[in-house]
């Protein structure tokens, strides 16, 4: 990571709170990312995988990208999901966070139909900048294969350094593997690498890695903090392994939403979109129960 580069820290990936109609409810997502910066994120990243992204449409993200930044909230301190396999919505949404300056766009590649080649993988990002009218922003690579089907490996970001350049600036790896983060790290002293893990981000940021750009920010902010400025104590490591083991092995995304709406006092955070089904009680008593019961209250 490039010493001048100002894209590192914890990123929080917040959850999308939803209104009963399945809109974006814009002013609980802006006071929800407020939280998530006061209590020390770097920036924030909305609309990705803990954001349900790729249950919203590009019409509804880029309308509350605008929204959000008419209330003066710093949009340089966004860095917004790209997730679409359609080459015209994945193009619409970088376009949208371009318009509202944005730091960067996250953006994942496509997860329908298996790209043909590593070369295929960069032909869909080209294409979709071009369709969004070639604009100047800057690209983290999204590695989460497990949805995509594709692994941004050394290979693969060879290939796209390759064809764009100093445009792509970072890799959010959230594979959770430590070795292969750490051959990104080693291979892409240029870049800022992001674990999408805080049991490993650590060990990332010792190597050289940038942060983090995870869903744990959203619970608990200031200790996947404490995980990147240190003091990292076995006490630390032992409560963000239990959460993040409790948390996905209850529904993911829809146990953070429910920690949220625990932590805000506000239930309506608990709202998903279909096919997720909001967090039942019967598994947040057996999350609470795996992290220890720990308080959540802001």
């Amino acid at each position: 990571m490039l010493a001048e580069s100002d894209l590192r820290g914890v990123v929080g990936a917040c959850v999308t709170p939803v209104t009963a109609a399945g809109e974006i409810d814009v002013q609980r997502l802006k006071s929800h990312m407020e939280f998530v910066l006061a209590e020390g994120c770097s920036f924030v990243s909305e609309f990705g995988t803990t954001g349900e992204g790729a249950s919203l449409s590009t019409r509804q993200k880029a309308a509350a990208l605008r929204a959000l930044a008419g209330t003066g909230m710093d949009m340089k301190r966004h860095i917004p999901g790209v997730v679409a396999s359609a080459l015209d919505e994945a193009a619409d949404m970088l376009a949208a966070i371009t318009q509202v300056g944005a730091r960067a766009a996250l953006v994942i590649p496509p997860y329908y139909y298996a790209p043909s080649s590593r070369a295929a993988v960069a032909d869909f990002y080209e294409a979709m900048i071009e369709r969004a009218g070639s604009p100047d922003i800057e690209i983290v690579l999204y590695n989460f294969p497990h949805f995509s089907g594709v692994t941004f490996d050394v290979p693969q970001v060879e290939v796209m350094l390759e064809r764009f350049g100093k445009r792509i600036i970072g890799i959010k790896d959230s594979t959770g593997n430590l070795a292969d983060g750490l051959k990104l790290i080693g291979a892409f002293p240029q870049l800022s690498i992001f674990t999408g893990d805080d049991r490993i981000l650590p060990d990332m940021v010792a190597a050289g890695g940038a942060g983090m750009i995870g869903g744990m920010t959203n619970p608990y902010p200031a200790d996947t903090v404490q995980l990147y400025t240190g003091p990292v104590t076995d006490a630390l490591r032992a409560r963000a392994k239990a959460r993040i083991e409790a948390v996905d092995g209850y529904g993911g995304t829809v146990v953070l939403k429910a920690l949220v709406a625990e932590k805000h006092h506000d239930d309506a955070f608990r709202r998903t979109l279909p096919p997720l089904s909001p967090a039942s009680d019967a598994d947040m008593e057996k999350v609470h129960a795996a992290i220890g019961h720990e308080p959540v209250a802001g």
